[in-house]
Parts: structure tokens; C-alpha cells; sequence
């Protein structure tokens, strides 16, 4: 009986895929159920990323005005310090910089992978 091969992303090499799953392991299966058909698996996880940024700065916000109403402060109107609310998903310079450092990491993954050899 051969052991569970947990899925790839469409597109992935057999090389990134070792990479990713070195540094996150199950990066990989959550990319592939997320993945639509046609889509590049590195689009896929730079969504997923965004998600958890975004997510992450709305947990800190709350934990923020929780804090402001302990003290007996107003909340922090996020709407007038970000746009949030008018403005949907990342600017174009937020985006780009997300894909260079996705596409950063995964140059140092793989030649990390490769200097092991």
C-alpha cells in the first residue's frame, strides 16, 4: 500500500513543491484545493496571502478598539486612516510588491533546495 500522496497545484514542479512543503506543509494542498482550472498556482497563493494579510490587520484592529473600549475610548473609524470599505483588494504597487517577494522567496527556496544537492 503506497502512502498518501497529499495533492500538488496544477503547474507546480516536483522541485517547488518539495520547497513549499519545506517551509509550510501543507501550503501545497491548501493551494491545490483553492486553485481554479487555468489558474497559475502562484496566483492562487498570492491570494490565499492576501487573505491572511488582510484577515491579520482586521484581528489587530479589533484587538485595538477592544483595548480603546477598556480605556473608554471611541473606536478607530478604520474607513477614514485606510479606505477600507471603498476600496476593494490591493492597490497595483501593494500587489506588485507582494508578487516580487512571493517570487523572492521562492527563488531562495529553490536555490536553498539546490545547494543542499
Amino acid at each position: 500500500m503506497e502512502p498518501d500522496v497529499p495533492p500538488q497545484p496544477y503547474g507546480m514542479t516536483d522541485e517547488q513543491a518539495q520547497a513549499i512543503n519545506s517551509i509550510a506543509p501543507n501550503a501545497n494542498k491548501i493551494i491545490a484545493e483553492n486553485q481554479t482550472p487555468g489558474e497559475p498556482w502562484y496566483e492562487t497563493a498570492q491570494k490565499i496571502l492576501t487573505g491572511l494579510v488582510m484577515t491579520r490587520q482586521q484581528e489587530q484592529l479589533m484587538q485595538l478598539n477592544i483595548e480603546r473600549a477598556r480605556q473608554g475610548l471611541p473606536p478607530i473609524d478604520i474607513n477614514r486612516y485606510s479606505g477600507v470599505g471603498v476600496n476593494v483588494g490591493l492597490s497595483a504597487g501593494t500587489q506588485q510588491l507582494v508578487t516580487y517577494a512571493l517570487l523572492g522567496l521562492g527563488a531562495i527556496v529553490l536555490l536553498n533546495t539546490f545547494m543542499k544537492r
